[in-house]
């Protein structure tokens, strides 16, 4: 599947907000979050609603269309394309909670917009009508204008051994939090990135209620292809599709630059030399070549779920191995234009040194980073793998 070739009604939506998105990024990086008010722009749009059931009052859209509305949102900024994919690839968990709890924390008198953290940084002890859960997770993007979060936890019994899952496996919980459960520890002092307000999340004693929280050895309570899509690759393309979408802006960025920028000592503007035609024709290269790669795997993983087959190994390694070259090939793209931008790319009013900064960024994530290529090319050749595909 090409991905300029996806529509729906989100999409539209979506590219709708990027002007007004893009005019406020500086605005975001100097506050270090995202404004309540694009939040909003985004929830009352239903751009979080696509990874929700119907039942429960979503969207329920395509893996493949919810990638291209966070590349999308990505493209006008890096930080607001990054929490929505936080909150779109949370509320894909409302598809795995009991059907009531569902309804209470996703079809509730306000739109739920959810933070999480994958990392089991909790420790919780099962009580009377519930669990009580206590920790403090870093990275939890988007977290100043969620109004639901969940965390991964560690069980413990009341001596503070791990409980385990009936395979022997740790048993890890992803309880659900409401705001007023968490205190927000701000710790997001960077570089780059800055918008998404990725902080610290607190809880101490916080008591959830019985059966609000997802077990991820378990199959899903709604049955359909969004939800039986595996989780870590949904995880890994909305990853991969950030840096796509930053990449794709900076590649507009320089050519208008190009066009107007003419170097000291010439009298021709930059477009008319032969290093930046080659560089931008490279990094165009680079983009659509790892853009059109991701997007095939996801729809060929799609395609397994959708006829009700059992997700293979192969076509989850695939997927996983075309996101992290996807992710890899949009920051090579972004360097090569910002050596070709020459001094002018290191000027605060260019939009293309944030760009440049914000990249690197997310090529960091554990789900597109370097060890990805590692981690993929061990199971081909070995049949084995480290941690979850």
């Amino acid at each position: 599947m090409r991905p300029d070739t996806i529509t729906c009604a989100e999409l539209e939506a979506a590219l709708a907000l990027v002007p007004e998105i893009a005019a406020q990024a500086k605005a975001f990086e100097d506050a270090r979050q995202l404004s309540p008010e694009i939040v909003q722009r985004m929830t009352d749009a239903g751009l979080i609603d696509m990874a929700v059931p119907t039942d429960y009052g979503g969207r329920e859209n395509t893996a493949m269309e919810i990638m291209r509305v966070i590349e999308e949102i990505s493209y006008a900024d890096g930080s607001t394309g990054w929490c929505l994919m936080n909150y779109q690839l949370n509320a894909v968990l409302s598809g795995r909670l009991p059907t009531h709890r569902g309804e209470e924390v996703f079809d509730g008198s306000e739109r739920c917009c959810p933070a999480g953290c994958l990392a089991a940084k909790g420790r919780g002890r099962f009580v009377d009508g519930g669990m009580i859960v206590n920790g403090r997770w870093a990275w939890a993007s988007g977290c100043d204008h969620a109004n639901w979060m969940w965390a991964s936890t560690a069980m413990l019994d009341d001596d503070g051994t791990p409980l385990e899952n009936p395979d022997g496996t740790p048993l890890i919980l992803g309880p659900f939090f409401s705001r007023d459960q968490m205190t927000i520890h701000d710790t997001w002092r960077v570089t780059s990135m800055c918008g998404t307000g990725s902080n610290d999340v607190e809880l101490i004693d916080a008591f959830i209620p019985a059966g609000r929280w997802v077990n991820f050895v378990d199959k899903p309570v709604v049955d359909r292809p969004l939800f039986r899509f595996p989780i870590i690759s949904l995880f890994a393309a909305g990853v991969a599709v950030s840096p796509l979408g930053l990449a794709r802006a900076a590649l507009d960025i320089f050519i208008d630059l190009t066009v107007k920028r003419i170097p000291f000592g010439r009298t021709t503007p930059l477009a008319e030399r032969t290093s930046a035609q080659i560089y931008a024709a490279r990094a165009e290269a680079l983009i659509d070549a790892g853009r059109d790669y991701v997007y095939e795997m996801a729809e060929a993983l799609w395609e397994l779920v959708e006829n009700g087959e059992e997700p293979s190994v192969e076509a989850r390694r695939g997927l996983r191995l075309a996101c992290a070259l996807a992710a890899t090939n949009a920051a090579e793209a972004v360097n090569l234009l910002y050596a070709a931008g020459g001094g002018a790319s290191l000027f605060d009013d260019n939009p293309l040194q944030r760009h440049w900064r914000d990249i690197h960024a997310t090529t960091l994530h554990i789900q597109v980073n370097h060890v990805q290529f590692e981690t993929m090319g061990k199971l081909r050749l070995t049949g084995e793998i480290e941690g979850l595909l």
